[in-house]
């Protein structure tokens, strides 16, 4: 197994959250995760990237188990970038990491200057990070996790707090982090986030209830708040969104 869970459990207090969740994830998969509030995901991405720890079953990367020593092979995105921004400079935030892990200066600055092209945010590297626009403070979040050279990123509903500007601006970092090969797993509710993911897992009340195809998760209604503003439209008033505004407008 590349990368993903056997038999994952976990409960806040008593409170069951997760309950025997089971995920294999090839390298170069983009993955969308998708539930209504209080499903699980934040909760199965923290420990998916070794922030929680499994109170049952176990993560597995390149069939080892997760622990503290290849725990870094794992990026997490936040979903509010000011939660991982705390260098004075851009450059700073993205170094920030490569110095905790010992990487040489020279190979450091090669990698900040690839991770911050890679982002969009080439010539920035002495900006003051809280001058930056919402978007450009996720794609910094973004580079800093970039340039430790993880082999699995997960983003938790990166693109939430933004708008519409901020939303494209990350949109197209995963289109380039696509090219590049990445694997990828996304936490969203936002459908546009989810346009070019391979497969959709549904997670609700703490259980997969569906995993495959995109398409055929939208066409089945596994999880109707899940679906896109435009067809829970069409399936309310049988018309679509246009033909709706053009009847009001009358």
């Amino acid at each position: 197994m590349f990368f993903g869970c056997k038999n994952l459990s976990f409960s806040y207090y008593e409170k069951k959250v997760l309950t025997n969740i089971n995920l294999d994830v090839k390298k170069g998969e983009f993955v969308g995760l998708v539930g209504s509030n209080g499903s699980g995901k934040s909760t199965l991405l923290k420990l998916l990237c070794g922030i929680l720890f499994p109170q049952e079953g176990e993560v597995i990367i390149k069939d080892q188990k997760l622990d503290e020593h290849n725990r870094i092979k794992v990026g997490y995105i936040f979903q509010n970038p000011e939660n991982q921004i705390i260098g004075v400079t851009v450059e700073e935030d993205v170094a920030f990491g490569l110095e905790n892990i010992g990487v040489p200066r020279e190979k450091m600055l090669e990698r900040i200057e690839w991770a911050l092209s890679t982002v969009g945010l080439e010539g920035l590297n002495h900006a003051d990070p809280n001058a930056l626009s919402g978007g450009q403070k996720q794609r910094l979040a973004i580079a800093s996790i970039l340039a430790m050279e993880p082999e699995i990123i997960l983003m938790d509903e990166p693109t939430s707090m933004l708008d519409p500007k901020g939303r494209n601006e990350i949109y197209k970092v995963i289109r380039n982090l696509r090219e590049i090969g990445e694997t990828i797993i996304i936490a969203s509710h936002h459908y546009s986030d989810l346009e070019h993911v391979d497969k959709i897992i549904a997670l609700n009340d703490g259980e997969i209830v569906y995993e495959g195809e995109k398409d055929q998760f939208y066409k089945s209604n596994v999880i109707q708040s899940e679906l896109p503003f435009n067809e829970k439209i069409k399936r309310q008033f049988n018309a679509d969104l246009k033909e709706l505004v053009d009847e009001i407008c009358r």
